[in-house]
């Protein structure tokens, strides 16, 4: 028999990393003293250059030489244009979508993405990396960007060097190495609806030249964005976090280095705030019709989704001369849930997660080793290469034992229930290789070998109560993802790049049923692009066009007919082109221009469903259009220091939130977004006072939409993004 609880413990075990970093960092704070703030800038981010350096193929290498359409912002990027999580990313990156739904992130890559799809049995479309490892859940999606070094944005599939599930891209976060000299910083922010922001951390050489440590310590919280007009003082979407991590870097000999992280999260927050369009004529017509998108009357109460993760990982890089081995061990732990909460949203008693005062929602979570060994060469030679082994083995559960319809008795009688728990073990192999066939043409090829199993236990309850199962299903893939292409490289700042490759995502399981696997995900995609950078000029601009043949998606939703039932199903076919452009100008040393433009035509070719096919229809969260512009204008105070204005604005042509394009329950409108950032600071760098807002014009923007015809008819609920936010910040650094 499958338990009711899941046999994963990481929600009890991180309690006492957060402790004991937590304990650490305040150690470590304590001896600050006035002599060492005289070090204040030395672990400033340097200002004035225009070459960053990614990693995105296994090597340190200029974004400029690298033939992927990559985004990559660094810590003092992402600082500057007050980008602290992966939405605001959205804002300031061509073509990827990033979408919250309840708890769940899902990152959209040119259109390919996964709306649903989720828990045990199932993967995303895009991957996320941390520290060179795997985050195989949804939620991994969500993270807040706290001690940062670089994040890249990777477009387009990544099945040689990244394999498994990178059919839209990869979205790779570096942090922040310890640095050699003790310092640090402290930071306090307070905005609208009570937000506290408490960030500290600090440097330390434990042995100068051997072992550095970094320790970094996350507070988080605020009250909703949405008022519950039936309880007083009640909002929906409340926010509070409190993250730890530990970072140590070991050199023991001149050609060997050791970085291992750890660090843990625990998310106390709410779901995303949720509004319930209600259809008068349908089940809920009776309640209360609130116009105002930030106003609900919720008989339940706020809609809380705990996430509590911890991880440990551990990266060692042994230089040999002409090469470099490289071994990369990650361990994570998350668990996500119960779910609790009121689901219509409305004064009525109709459908919640959970039973009012009972943690028994929905929940879901698991656990994830990996390890990959790379070797590959180094120096700067014609011929450059690399390969690698890589293994997972993926532990996970999906509890949906949940969710009460008590607007429908026959339903409230016969409550009936889903639990799942599943297997994944993944193996793959592969090589990349490039070659300066002349001074201006490079070759380049790349192969990969995949094979993954998956298992999953599942079994229906009725009134908690075993009914059928628990009942084993298994099933294997393998997948061969080659990659070739070709660059010319005009000189030193210009270079003309195309390329094919093959993306895979393996078959999934749907965990709500006991329906047969689907099939893997397959992408083929023709890229073309040109980097071009004018030093002279200081502009750098980079475009690419790109055309993807895309087999047998993956969709996962509601079953229109059947109160919550999830269908998990293969489109058959879609056709996706489009381009991007990214220009970044200085054309005088106060001032710094950035723009990005996406255009996407992503369409079924076919895909036949009950109610007819869907050729022809748009791709969910594929809009045909994305702008985005920043400008940042430093003012010189005198002998004082200086005062950075910065701007940003953001353009999104409507888009559908689900395959069926229904233009009115699920779609979101065209909508445009704009922040702004002051910035005060001395020349000395010790301090930095920050005045910002975001959502200025308090667009409603909606992340997701639900429709289910059996009990919304026409109506629908939606998941909405945050309103109009402002507020200050003090940075002090030692």
């Amino acid at each position: 028999m499958i338990s009711s609880k899941p046999k994963i413990h990481g929600r009890y075990v991180h309690r006492t990393l957060r402790i004991s970093t937590l304990a650490l960092c305040v150690a470590l704070l304590a001896p600050v003293s006035a002599a060492a703030a005289q070090d204040a800038s030395a672990g400033a981010q340097s200002e004035g250059s225009d070459v960053i350096v990614v990693t995105a193929q296994r090597r340190s290498e200029s974004l400029q030489t690298v033939p992927i359409a990559i985004t990559a912002f660094t810590s003092g990027q992402l600082e500057a244009a007050n980008i602290r999580g992966p939405a605001d990313l959205e804002q300031a990156t061509p073509g990827v979508i990033f979408g919250e739904s309840g708890r769940d992130g899902q990152i959209f890559v040119r259109g390919i993405g996964s709306t649903r799809l989720s828990g045990a049995g199932a993967d995303p479309s895009s991957s996320v990396y941390v520290d060179g490892v795997y985050r195989s859940r949804g939620t991994s999606a969500l993270l807040d960007f706290v001690d940062l070094e670089r994040v890249e944005v990777l477009r387009g599939p990544q099945g040689t060097l990244y394999g498994r599930n990178s059919t839209g891209g990869a979205v790779r976060y570096i942090s922040e190495p310890p640095k050699e000299n003790f310092g640090g910083k402290v930071v306090a922010g307070y905005g609208a609806y009570d937000a506290l922001r408490l960030i500290a951390q600090v440097d330390v050489p434990v042995a100068p030249g051997l072992v550095a440590v970094r320790a970094t310590f996350m507070h988080s919280e605020r009250s909703g964005y949405t008022k519950n007009l039936l309880r007083r003082g009640e909002t929906f979407g409340r926010q509070n976090l409190e993250a730890g991590r530990i970072a140590a870097r070991i050199t023991p000999s001149s050609n060997l280095t050791i970085d291992v992280h750890a660090g843990f999260s625990d998310d106390e927050s709410d779901q995303t705030a949720l509004k319930h369009y209600i259809d008068p004529l349908g089940p809920f017509g009776r309640a209360k019709i609130i116009a105002d998108p930030r106003k609900v009357n919720s008989d339940y109460g706020p809609r809380m989704a705990p996430i509590n993760s911890w991880y440990v990982d551990g990266t060692m890089t042994l230089d040999l001369g002409s090469m470099v081995l490289t071994s990369i061990t990650g361990y994570n732990s998350i668990d996500v849930g119960p779910y609790t909460g009121d689901l219509d949203v409305t004064e009525i008693a109709g459908i919640t997660d959970g039973r009012n005062g009972q943690p028994n929602g929905i929940a879901d979570g698991g656990n994830t080793f990996s390890q990959e060994i790379t070797l590959g060469s180094s120096g700067k030679g014609p011929f450059q290469w690399s390969t690698g082994l890589y293994y997972l083995h993926d532990d996970n559960y999906t509890l949906r034992q949940g969710l009460y319809v008590a607007l429908i008795p026959v339903l409230a009688a016969n409550h009936t229930t889903y639990n799942a728990f599943g297997k994944t073990s993944a193996y793959a192999g592969f090589a990349n290789l490039s070659y300066f066939l002349t001074d201006h043409i490079r070759v380049n090829a790349g192969l990969r070998y995949s094979k993954e199993t998956k298992r999953i236990d599942r079994a229906r309850y009725l009134n908690f109560n075993l009914l059928v199962g628990p009942v084993r299903a298994k099933k294997g893939w393998d997948a061969w993802t080659p990659k070739i292409g070709i660059d010319y490289v005009i000189d030193a700042n210009k270079m003309i790049y195309a390329s094919y490759s093959r993306g895979f995502k393996s078959g999934a399981f749907n965990a709500s049923s006991f329906d047969p696997a689907v099939n893997p995900e397959n992408v083929d995609a023709f890229e073309a692009g040109v980097k071009l950078r004018f030093p002279e000029a200081r502009l750098t601009l980079n475009s690419s066009a790109f055309v993807y043949s895309y087999r047998d998606l993956q969709v996962q939703g509601l079953d229109p007919n059947n109160l919550g039932v999830e269908i998990v199903r293969n489109a058959a076919r879609a056709r996706l082109k489009g381009g991007e452009v990214e220009m970044a100008w200085r054309p005088v040393d106060p001032l710094s221009i950035n723009m990005g433009v996406a255009v996407l035509d992503a369409k079924y070719r076919d895909f036949p469903t009950l109610a007819g096919n869907l050729a022809g229809n748009r791709l969910p969260n594929a809009p045909k259009l994305t702008f985005n512009a920043g400008v940042a204008y430093t003012q010189a105070l005198g002998t004082f220091g200086d005062l950075v204005l910065s701007g940003d604005y953001y353009h999104s042509s409507r888009r559908f939130l689900s395959e069926t394009n229904n233009s009115f329950n699920a779609m979101q409108p065209a909508y445009d977004l704009l922040g702004a950032r002051i910035t005060l600071r001395p020349d000395s760098k010790r301090w930095e006072l920050s005045f910002y807002g975001k959502n200025l014009t308090n667009t409603v923007v909606f992340s997701r939409t639900v429709t289910q015809t059996a009990l919304l008819r026409t109506g629908f609920l939606a998941y909405i993004e945050p309103p109009r936010t402002y507020g200050a910040e003090l940075k002090i650094n030692f």
